[in-house]
């Protein structure tokens, strides 16, 4: 049979995250940046920023009050607004990049749309591919902070 031009993409891109020589497993996000070879290192300037927001979380403060103490210390968000929205924080707080995983097949395209994958099987970890930057144990305990506190918004009829 046949493949059609959207398999045969979705083919390769799962062959080049199997082998980790996929582009996107060097996606920067804010904390790190690209060597000239292609490779994520820390950028320290951000990533106390990103270490302070874990910490902050995980002491029990609430996204909107780490929104307002970055706009308090004057740190821009990253992209250069002067107050963080809660998303971006939240974003933040979820990024396995931060212990220095990469998972790639996170998305898959729908009918034209991208959605969240989740059917393990399309996805790769690729562990340790980076320096991280918050410790695995914080970024654990951060996850389940995220989920106790999403339970208990769930409204139960």
């Amino acid at each position: 049979m046949e493949l059609t031009k959207s398999e045969q993409i979705r083919v390769g891109l799962r062959k080049s995250f199997q082998s980790g020589s996929s582009a996107k497993a060097s996606t920067v996000c804010y904390g790190y940046r690209l060597t000239s070879s292609g490779k994520l290192i820390v950028y320290p300037t951000e990533a106390v920023i990103v270490f302070y927001i874990f910490e902050r979380f995980e002491a029990g403060d609430s996204l909107g009050k780490i929104s307002a103490a970055l706009a308090d210390l004057e740190i821009v968000s990253p992209t250069g607004k002067a107050a963080w929205s809660r998303e971006t924080i939240s974003k933040i707080l979820a990024n396995e990049k931060y212990v220095g995983d990469v998972i790639l097949g996170k998305t898959q395209v729908v009918g034209g749309v991208q959605v969240k994958s989740f059917d393990a099987e399309s996805q790769v970890c690729m562990k340790d591919h980076h320096p991280a930057i918050i410790p695995r144990e914080l970024f654990d305990a951060v996850q389940k902070e995220k989920h106790k506190r999403s339970k208990s918004r769930t409204i139960v009829r």
